[in-house]
């Protein structure tokens, strides 16, 4: 979450309450590109009713579009809540090529989702950074499934290179993917001194179900570097002030199931646990054990 200036960059002042607690109201809002002082936000009209993909002039993700669509195998093909708002955007796009979804990218004569391995479709990024706003967790959470469930329809997998028609771990973890945290600022001062540092999907094994953060660091040069890194981050940044030595740190693991590793669409979940980790300036320390297993930063 950010606030002040909202969701990102996002600019202040269309949504009613983001000039609340101090000007910090939490994650409402346009994108906003600075440079020209214009709103970039990623839209598209003309969808079923003439519905928009986002439904307000504070950009707000137009929820009745959040419905899942009709797919090719139903029996087998699991419907995405939100995946009408993901094919609504594929349309657009079909039926105006010239005309981008997000206005901060430029991209000229391109014919998006015609052909994933090529120039003509975008790199997974490309919804993301002018991405709308939901007002509840849960359709945050599966707007952004229903974008990695589409992935092979609409994203170049150039940026970064993969190839997602490879059903290994290291090639469907290349995704850069998207959140915007819906809470209030009260929340936020309330829980925002805790620590969460994800692993890469399938650090360990082709499931990832028992990813922990020493084999990450075997497996990836230079994580545990990228580890401390973030702790130092959290530390120093102003929107943190409660964050510091004893706060709480997590680990997140991302998994799939046994039967699902030679699917390409496979549903990863998410696992928070607790670890060890040893930093030159900044370690995370297992306190206690069962139910009150406690993991808090301490210095090295």
């Amino acid at each position: 979450p950010a606030f002040g200036t909202g969701a990102g960059f996002y600019y202040p002042g269309f949504q009613p309450g983001v000039n609340q607690d101090g000007g910090k109201a939490g994650g409402a809002g346009c994108h906003s590109r600075l440079s020209s002082n214009s709103i970039d936000q990623t839209n598209a009209y003309g969808g079923p009713g003439g519905l928009n993909l986002v439904s307000s002039s504070s950009c707000r993700c137009e929820e009745k579009l959040a419905g899942s669509v009709p797919r090719a195998d139903p029996e087998n093909d699991y419907r995405q809540p939100w995946a009408a708002w993901v094919e609504h955007a594929m349309k657009f796009q079909e039926r105006f090529p010239n005309v981008n979804l997000s206005g901060h990218l430029d991209f000229d004569d391109y014919t998006p989702f015609s052909n994933q391995y090529t120039c003509e479709a975008f790199p997974s990024w490309f919804w993301d950074q002018a991405m709308c706003w939901n007002s509840n967790i849960r359709s945050t959470i599966a707007l952004n499934n229903a974008i990695y469930f589409y992935k092979d329809r609409w994203s170049n997998a150039m940026g970064p290179y993969t190839d997602y028609s490879i059903p290994e771990a290291e090639y469907q973890r290349a995704f850069q993917g998207w959140t915007e945290t819906p809470m209030s600022y009260a929340t936020f001062k309330e829980h925002g001194n805790i620590g969460v540092i994800a692993l890469p999907a399938g650090s360990c094994s082709q499931t990832g179900q028992d990813d922990h953060v020493q084999c990450a660091q075997d497996a990836f040069d230079g994580f545990g570097e990228d580890i401390e890194d973030a702790l130092e981050m959290l530390v120093n940044d102003d929107l943190f002030p409660n964050f510091g030595l004893g706060s709480p740190v997590v680990f997140a693991r991302s998994w799939r199931s046994d039967d699902e590793v030679d699917n390409t669409n496979a549903q990863w979940q998410t696992f928070f646990f607790c670890d060890e980790f040893d930093g030159e300036k900044y370690s995370v320390q297992v306190e206690g054990s069962g139910d009150d297993t406690e993991c808090r930063l301490v210095a090295s």
